[in-house]
């Protein structure tokens, strides 16, 4: 008879309560996931159009033909480069940034896409033909080679985007500052888009001013006619003055007859004052005769 016994134990749990925890472990993971996706496109968006209006609103300042540029894809970062202008370095002129601006980040992802299926094809060949030893060395000197491309790539590209922010915000702030906001805005991410959004309505420095060339003048053919301008109407119309006539000459007396004299004429001779009459003496009262008062008061 077999007398062992059986000392482990089992516990059958229903299959739901694995899936349950499976399933919330799942969607709280893709709810992180779609958070830092939507905060990501958020912040991508915000950049891109602030970035879009900076870069318009200082072409169209500079006198740029081609501001409408700055909202489309990959032309934005030719207008970006132009913006800039002609970089002046010690012993060499990068003549057309923006072009190397477009270019260099294309021909880079052309090249790790070469080099990538190059890495795989070698590995290949490398354990087929000489064993895993050989495609490891393959692998290996590949990947180093796309890492000293790609800090080469990096090294030249971060130089470029510098030296195009120097060149466009000196003309709003000083040269070192210009450095500063040029650094932070290749390292710090959305920083570019607000410094270009913030500095696209301030004024120029002193000497940083664009040379605005005034529009061309169509050429005369000869032999056609000239149009003239049409009269400039203001808005009230305004009464031509009238013509004053020049007073005739004064002709000069000829030599021949002299101009008679004027005599002048006598002096008048003052009226003589008249004399008052001499006033009448006072007469004075006659002296009463005594007999005659008598013969009144009787």
């Amino acid at each position: 008879m077999d007398f062992s016994y059986d000392y482990g134990y089992r516990y059958d749990y229903p299959s739901i309560y694995h899936s349950s925890i499976d399933d919330t472990i799942f969607g709280a993971i893709l709810s992180i996931w779609l958070i830092v996706l939507t905060v990501a496109l958020i912040f991508m968006l915000v950049s891109y159009i602030f970035h879009s209006i900076g870069l318009y609103t200082i072409g169209k300042r500079l006198g740029k033909t081609h501001s409408w540029l700055a909202f489309i894809p990959f032309a934005r970062d030719y207008f970006h480069g132009e913006l800039a202008g002609e970089i002046c370095l010690k012993n060499k002129t990068v003549r057309n940034p923006g072009i190397w601006n477009l270019i260099l980040p294309i021909a880079f992802e052309v090249i790790m896409g070469i080099l990538i299926v190059l890495l795989i094809l070698s590995s290949i060949v490398g354990t087929v033909g000489g064993g895993a030893g050989i495609g490891i060395m393959m692998l290996i000197v590949m990947y180093v080679v796309l890492i000293i491309l790609t800090v080469v790539y990096s090294a030249v590209y971060m130089a470029l985007r510098i030296l195009i922010g120097v060149q466009i915000y000196e003309r709003f702030t000083s040269h070192n500052m210009g450095i500063v906001h040029a650094v932070l805005s290749v390292t710090v991410p959305l920083y570019e888009a607000i410094c270009l959004f913030v500095m696209r309505n301030k004024d120029f420095r002193s000497g940083m001013e664009p040379e605005l060339t005034p529009p061309p003048v169509p050429p005369i053919h000869p032999g056609a006619p000239i149009h003239p301008e049409p009269p400039v109407h203001p808005g009230a119309p305004a009464h031509p003055e009238p013509l004053v006539h020049p007073e005739p000459p004064v002709q000069p007396v000829p030599s021949g007859h002299p101009e008679p004299t004027v005599h002048p004429e006598p002096p008048v001779q003052p009226v003589p004052s008249v004399h008052p009459e001499p006033s009448a003496p006072p007469v004075s009262p006659k002296p009463e005769e005594p007999g005659q008062n008598q013969t009144t008061e009787l």
